[in-house]
């Protein structure tokens, strides 16, 4: 058995300044530059890695971070004002602003997803 003392996320994008203006200006995240990328202060100490691959860079077929809300309309909100708008995906019940909305927690979370400036996916949660 390994001992583990900490654990973190990663991904890539492809213009790392773009990132980061949007993830700190649009998201409101904490984001500190470090000499080999950015950490995204998403949980009070743990931070998700994200490094530059530039053109070699290819978005992520899965979501990469998930941001637990008290409100997914309400954040879903907050981005298209910033010009960001959720990702539609079929076979979704997706209402008239990309939020798939779930009364049952065993159907799964309310939910909705956008893409950062590097195109990967990024989902909201709402909190139950």
């Amino acid at each position: 058995m390994i001992t583990v003392q900490r654990g973190f996320s990663s991904f890539s994008v492809d213009d790392l300044d773009a990132v980061e203006s949007f993830y700190r200006d649009v998201v409101g995240l904490r984001v500190h530059r470090t000499s080999m990328g950015l950490e995204l202060d998403v949980t009070g100490g743990s931070a998700v890695f994200v490094y530059p691959k530039g053109e070699a860079h290819e978005p992520a077929s899965h979501t990469v971070l998930n941001l637990v809300v008290p409100d997914v309309a309400a954040a879903a909100a907050d981005l298209h004002a910033a010009g960001v708008d959720l990702v539609r995906y079929p076979g979704f019940a997706q209402d008239a602003d990309g939020v798939v909305r779930s009364d049952d927690p065993r159907q799964g979370p309310t939910i909705g997803w956008f893409r950062d400036p590097a195109r990967n996916v990024v989902a909201l949660i709402e909190e139950a």
